[in-house]
């Protein structure tokens, strides 16, 4: 609680301090007077918070825009979040994602005015921190409204799983998983690396599907590649081989999902 500090240096009046934090329910007494009309980290803590908070939401919302293109097609978000455009009839923007994206620019913008705002001024109380509010408020209602938007947002998003199956059919996305399966045989990374990456050239050259190559062509890579290497060719077996913890491992991902839903309870 800062009250008591009165302009900068106290009152040499008999308050008791302690007594009105008591009666206002303060947790503690701010121990400085000057730092206590001066002082604004705590707006600064929470435009920085909220600034980072911004910048991962925006990158979600640049995400569930690309994954809304034709060229995607991993999702489709509900018409009430997009609009029509104003000069080809088939399309459908995804109007608000946009929005939100460049809102954060303002959110990033207050806590650089209140930053700046700050980093000239001398100690003590200066008129110039009643110019601290602005920028706050406003960034804490846009986050508040973009947040519910985006809760609404998800609880209507169609995930278009044939088309995702679909993109996940170019084999070459499980090369790692090869790579690991000649490490575990004994290979070190540098020479399993080298041969993968042989092998998915001499593919894409030849314009054909690792599964095509027939046993005798995977041996001419190496002999540690068996008929193993086309059970791992697969985007359930490629998770599924995930076991290291935080991975995409379905049961790491479940458990993970178990200690948040705890956590927002």
């Amino acid at each position: 609680m800062p009250l008591g500090a009165c302009a900068f240096s106290g009152t040499g009046l008999p308050i008791n301090r302690e007594f009105v934090r008591r009666e206002l329910g303060f947790g503690a007494l701010t121990s400085n007077s000057i730092d206590s009309v001066s002082d604004r980290d705590f707006i600064l803590e929470v435009l920085a918070a909220i600034s980072i908070l911004s910048v991962h939401l925006s990158r979600i919302a640049e995400d569930l825009i690309l994954w809304s293109t034709k060229e995607f097609n991993f999702i489709d978000i509900d018409f009430s979040f997009c609009t029509g455009s104003s000069i080809m009839p088939h399309k459908k923007n995804p109007d608000i994602l946009e929005l939100i994206r460049g809102s954060f620019g303002k959110i990033h913008g207050d806590l650089s005015s209140v930053m700046i705002l700050m980093k000239g001024l001398p100690s003590s109380y200066n008129r110039d921190l009643q110019l601290d509010k602005p920028p706050l408020f406003d960034a804490v209602d846009t986050i508040k409204e973009v947040l519910e938007i985006f809760m609404a947002l998800f609880q209507n998003i169609v995930i278009e799983k044939e088309a995702i199956a679909t993109k996940l059919k170019d084999e070459s996305l499980f090369s790692v998983d090869i790579v690991e399966y000649l490490i575990k045989k004994g290979l070190s990374y540098r020479k399993a690396h080298d041969i993968v990456g042989r092998m998915i050239k001499g593919c894409l050259d030849k314009k054909m599907a690792i599964s095509g190559l027939s046993l005798a062509e995977l041996k001419k890579y190496s002999q540690l590649l068996d008929a193993g290497v086309y059970k791992i060719l697969n985007a359930t077996s490629s998770v599924k081989l995930k076991r290291s913890f935080g991975s995409t491992n379905p049961r790491l991902v479940k458990q993970q999902l178990a200690v948040w839903q705890k956590r927002l309870k």
